[in-house]
């Protein structure tokens, strides 16, 4: 990734060009600007940020973090595992499956969309719309791990959670939006080159909010035509096509552990 420009490069002149704004630009070099959203799309009365998903989430924390899990199964008479071996999350016991999503989702959590969450609040009050919505905007940049359904699905199951109160762990963020910019992925039922582009909404949904999301998509799918130079025809999966979508050239990945010694 060294020497790589920055997503933002090729999402802000598409941000400007569909109307909206970048929030450094109307705070100014006086503002705490980590701490900001990145983007006002005035208009609609919206407030986006956007993260990027670069390092990979399978590195050797998330080993350490695996092997803990390993034990703790074995302790509780779930699974063993015996020398290195590689898990299919698919295949394991529900209850262990169930842990492993825990592992692989709390650095979205934290790094992502607290974070998001923090910044978009942050905005609302120095641009004086503390009605405005908010969105995260998901960017698959880097990360080969995390699969685009994967995202998805993390993203659901954090937007959608409750506190012990009843009130939603991230009430500044009304809206998710994934989409992998510049990690062409493919469906292997056809072969072709795929730009995805998925939303979660937190109940209740907004017809509004969902009427801008769509608007946004198709203008960011007619900008990927024009920058990439290929055509992007809107296409609606089909039932389980989603689990299919794999990033070019990279094969699947099963989970490496080490287990107990077998001597």
């Amino acid at each position: 990734m060294q020497g790589r420009e920055p997503l933002q490069t090729h999402i802000d002149p598409f941000v400007r060009a569909f109307g909206g704004e970048l929030v450094s630009s109307l705070l100014g070099e006086a503002a705490n600007l980590p701490m900001n959203a990145d983007y006002l799309f005035r208009r609609f009365s919206i407030i986006a940020e956007l993260k990027s998903l670069e390092v990979a989430s399978f590195g050797e924390s998330f080993q350490k973090k695996m092997s803990q899990l390993v034990e703790a199964w074995a302790d509780r008479g779930l699974l063993f595992v015996w020398g290195t071996q590689r898990l299919d999350l698919a295949r394991l016991p529900a209850p262990c499956q169930q842990d492993v999503l825990n592992v692989i989702a709390k650095p979205l959590q934290n790094n992502v969309l607290r974070h998001a969450n923090r910044q978009i609040r942050s905005t609302k009050e120095a641009l004086g719309l503390p009605d405005a919505k908010g969105i995260l905007m998901i960017a698959s940049d880097g990360n080969e791990d995390l699969k685009p359904q994967d995202v998805l699905f993390f993203c659901s199951r954090i937007l959608w959670r409750e506190r012990p109160d009843k009130d939603v762990e991230f009430p500044h963020i009304d809206a998710v939006v994934y989409f992998n910019p510049r990690m062409p992925a493919v469906l292997p039922t056809t072969g072709r080159v795929s730009f995805i582009w998925g939303t979660v909404l937190r109940p209740p949904e907004d017809p509004a909010l969902l009427a801008f999301l769509d608007e946004l998509s198709e203008a960011f799918r007619l900008y990927m035509e024009k920058t990439w130079n290929v055509p992007f025809p809107r296409t609606e999966l089909g039932p389980g096509d989603h689990q299919k979508l794999r990033f070019a050239g990279v094969p699947d990945r099963l989970i490496k552990v080490p287990g107990k010694d077998a001597t």
